[in-house]
């Protein structure tokens, strides 16, 4: 309770801050999910066709850079060969580690920056999870180092209820807030972790913390607008009018023509269709530009484009380097978050097992999820294997998620010595 009296001034103003942001930040969410502002402001026609067009660039981007940035696992080598930290790393982190990073990295690119809160099972395991500023509010200091000072979560009781509960991380303490009337705070308890500090890590999209959909947003809506126009244009388009000319039909005779599909008329009347002229060349030169110009400002490629047959791999891969750029930018910020994850375990395996280990000496190694030529690879490994070191070298192929394991598993296995096919077939030709 004390603890409660000392910050709740500051909580109040923190939560205040939280409320802003919902109301900025929930148009990110909203469009990711394909909530765009076609289905609210739209220009309807009476009558006609009013069909709204939603064509997701957001989401796709997001997902193609997570997916090529992350898809392949995250290497930790140690710059001091200490097996047993690597092979502590990969007991407690392989079994959720790959999916929380790309869950955090792409919340960090849907809003500009996303929040790792780590925490202790029952079950006595380090784990962590992922916020972001729709329920999440931290405060950091005003310093170059920009640590984290306090930090608030914000959550429904249940599915079912719309009571809601908050949460404070500060020093070393969690205080449990219920919400009332006007975000009115009552103090329920408060719990010890056994962090040095608040157990949240901010993982930015890029040095502004900016989301990509502030890039392109008014190009996906022009976007968005077009299409709708069009295919509204071409649903009214099957509205075609029978136009006749020197004669007259009443309102039975058409009923007739229309049933029977023959029409009498006399000898000089003339009898058509009257349709709507589309300009389509225009229309799909306005597509392809708003679609370009979308691409060139969330750097990435058309993947879909028809390309010549004889490109060779580095003009392939020259097309993707802008891409390849930003997804680099953003595995050095997811980085950084990781480092400070790994600093926040190796104190809880300290308190846990009484060992001490430094966090510094772990490197991390991403590597981009592009088709690898094994071959190449396979000739390269070869070629350098008296030069640079063995897991060096295993850390260059993309399958190997653990390099220094890797190499520990091959020395067993050439010190047992497996039973190779050709004995195998030996022992079978020999006769009993």
């Amino acid at each position: 309770m004390e603890t409660y009296i000392k910050y709740q001034q500051l909580i109040e103003q923190c939560l205040k801050e939280l409320r802003k942001n919902q109301a900025a930040y929930k148009k990110y969410d909203n469009y990711y999910r394909g909530q765009h502002d076609i289905l609210y402001n739209y220009a309807m026609n009476e009558s006609r066709s009013n069909q709204k067009v939603v064509v997701n660039f957001f989401k796709k981007f997001i997902t193609d850079e997570i997916a090529y940035a992350l898809g392949n696992p995250i290497n930790y080598i140690s710059t001091k060969g200490d097996l047993e930290l690597l092979e502590l790393i990969d007991l407690n982190f392989s079994h959720w580690s790959k999916v929380h990073d790309q869950q955090l990295l792409k919340t960090a690119n849907i809003f500009g920056e996303s929040y790792e809160v780590q925490y202790t099972t029952q079950a006595n395991e380090f784990k962590a999870t992922v916020l972001n500023p729709l329920n999440c509010f931290v405060l950091e200091s005003g310093n170059v180092e920009k640590d984290v000072k306090m930090a608030l979560h914000i959550f429904k009781e249940n599915r079912f209820s719309d009571k809601e509960k908050l949460d404070v991380y500060v020093e070393n303490k969690i205080l449990h807030l219920e919400l009332g009337d006007q975000d009115k705070t009552t103090f329920l308890s408060e719990t010890t972790h056994i962090f040095p500090s608040p157990p949240v890590v901010v993982c930015p999209a890029n040095s502004e913390r900016r989301s990509m959909l502030d890039d392109i947003k008014s190009e996906n809506d022009a976007y968005n607008s077009v299409l709708s126009d069009l295919v509204n244009e071409c649903s009214d388009f099957r509205q075609a009018f029978l136009k006749v000319t020197g004669a007259t039909l009443d309102e039975e005779e058409a009923k007739k023509m229309k049933a029977m599909g023959i029409i009498q008329v006399p000898a000089n009347a003339d009898i058509d269709f009257l349709i709507k002229s589309i300009n389509d060349t225009f229309i799909q030169n306005l597509l392809q530009n708003l679609e370009e110009k979308t691409f060139k400002l969330a750097s990435h490629i058309d993947t879909n484009e028809k390309l010549q047959s004889n490109l060779s791999g580095t003009a392939l891969r020259s097309r993707m380097i802008a891409l390849e750029n930003k997804c680099v930018m953003m595995q050095s910020m997811l980085e950084m978050a990781i480092k400070k994850r790994l600093k926040n375990f190796l104190h809880f395996i300290k308190i846990k097992d009484g060992k001490e280990y430094d966090y510094r000496t772990i490197k991390l190694r991403l590597t981009m999820n592009i088709p690898a030529d094994l071959v190449v690879l396979a000739d390269t490994i070869s070629k350098l294997r008296d030069t640079v070191s063995q897991e060096t070298l295993l850390s260059l192929l993309p399958f190997i998620e653990s390099p220094a394991v890797e190499l520990e598993k091959f020395r067993k296995e050439q010190e047992e010595g497996r039973i190779s096919l050709d004995d195998i077939e030996d022992d079978e030709d020999e006769p009993r």
